[in-house]
């Protein structure tokens, strides 16, 4: 990305980070229910909103379709990326590991299992484009099908709170890092899209970050960070 790129997305992590912990520390009364009218509860879907806009201006120019093979789009050669992408995952099976400490039961084993599986498909993908090697269609639909089930579950573990504003932003970065990783996999079948790859990729970084500042759980903390950190690796290899 060029640096106003960087620059513009460090400015929309920093604002929704800052406004999601603000929101937690003013925005819910004693009892749990939501203020009317509390500031960062009313910027910061404006933040997001923003951030989308955006980066889908910035990707204009990029090829909607047909991009060359994966190996050539991103480069993981470079240095950052690779430490990104490769600490990220690390993180998320940090985050897998202390999911189970918080409660052995076999719906938490399982979801930690699909955690540290797409950790270690991002490590085999990190691994295999930066020694320039084509990368399995299947590797890459790892996350997206781990991602999948993960949003199932947090989405009827969040139906049950009446209060929107406090469980919306995992909910949302859950269902955009999906997307992203979606839009990513397509790359390796020769069907990838950087005009939507990147726009969806910046935002679900942005979006995991203030998920991340939530502060719910340790697991959470580790998976959301991990997350976008992942996010971070690619979009500092992404070269279209």
């Amino acid at each position: 990305m060029k640096k106003s790129n960087w620059l513009a997305l460090a400015l929309f992590a920093a604002a929704s980070v800052c406004l999601r912990v603000w929101q937690n520390l003013t925005g819910f009364e004693e009892t749990g229910l939501a203020r009317r009218g509390n500031l960062p509860a009313l910027l910061l879907p404006l933040v997001f909103a923003l951030a989308a806009a955006y980066f889908v201006a910035a990707s204009r120019k990029l090829p909607s379709g047909g991009a060359p093979d994966m190996a050539d789009c991103f480069r993981f050669a470079r240095m950052p990326a690779a430490l990104c992408a490769v600490a990220g995952a690390f993180l998320v099976i940090g985050g897998a590991a202390a999911y189970v400490m918080e409660e052995r039961t076999l719906t938490h084993l399982l979801l930690a299992g699909f955690a540290i599986a797409a950790a270690v498909s991002v490590l085999a993908t990190a691994g295999a484009l930066r020694r320039g090697s084509a990368v399995p269609g299947v590797v890459l639909f790892v996350p997206v099908c781990c991602l999948v089930v993960f949003l199932i579950f947090l989405y009827r573990a969040d139906a049950s709170d009446p209060v929107l504003a406090r469980v919306y932003v995992e909910i949302l970065a859950t269902a955009a890092l999906t997307f992203a990783a979606l839009k990513r996999a397509a790359f390796a079948v020769g069907d990838g899209s950087p005009r939507v790859w990147l726009p969806a990729c910046a935002l679900s970084a942005v979006l995991s970050l203030s998920a991340a500042a939530d502060g719910r759980s340790l697991a959470a903390l580790l998976f959301f960070a991990g997350s976008a950190l992942v996010e971070f690796g690619f979009l500092a290899s992404a070269k279209f």
